[in-house]
This record gives C-alpha cells, structure tokens and sequence, in this order.
C-alpha cells in the first residue's frame, strides 16, 4: 500500500471558498465514493493548516498504486472530478509532497 501528503498553500483570502469547496464534495458523497473507486483510493483525507499568516491544504491518500490513481483522476472526465480540478487550480499553490515518516493501519489486515 502506498500513501502520498501533500502540502499545498492556499491563494490569499480563500480560505471560505475552500471550506464551501470541500462542503460541496461532503454533500456529493456519493460521486466522491465513485471517482475514489475508480482510483482504487482506500483513503482520503483533507485538513486545513495555518503557519504564520498562510494557510494550507493538507491531503492524504492511500492506494495500492498512487501513480495510477493520479493518472485515472488526471483523465476523468467525471463532473465531480471536473469540479475538484477547478477548485484546486483556483485556490492551491505551492505544491509540497511531504516524506511519509510512519504509516499504519489495520485496514490490509487479513
């Protein structure tokens, strides 16, 4: 199983637009079922941070291949996907991915 972080600095002043961004994904939960299905995601997760007057999203998957997951995601032409795409082009820059330090889990556990 393979998990990727990433740290991405949110554009000034969008901090609401972001919180109604993942407001709308919560609503269509359904949708985001399906695309993480289609990836072959187990795991996504989405956190807000702030360090001094910045703030950033921080996301976390975990998949048993994350380069065919991004590249899936990458080509669906799904409206949800479309809607996640222009979100983050419209309030992420500054891309980081963090080295994974620890991570366990009880879910590949037979």
């Amino acid at each position: 199983m393979e998990v990727r972080c990433i740290k991405a600095k949110l554009k000034k002043n969008s901090l609401n637009q972001v919180k109604e961004w993942f407001s709308v994904l919560r609503t269509r939960k359904d949708e985001v079922l399906e695309t993480l299905k289609n990836e072959n995601i187990f795991v996504e997760s989405a956190f807000l941070d702030k360090i001094n007057n910045d703030d950033y999203l921080i996301y976390y998957i975990k998949s048993p291949d994350i380069s065919h997951a991004l590249n899936v995601f990458k080509n669906s032409q799904l409206a949800i996907d479309n809607f996640y795409k222009e979100n983050w082009n419209q309030f992420c820059e500054e891309i980081e991915v963090l080295d994974p330090l620890l991570d366990l889990d009880l879910l590949t556990i037979n």
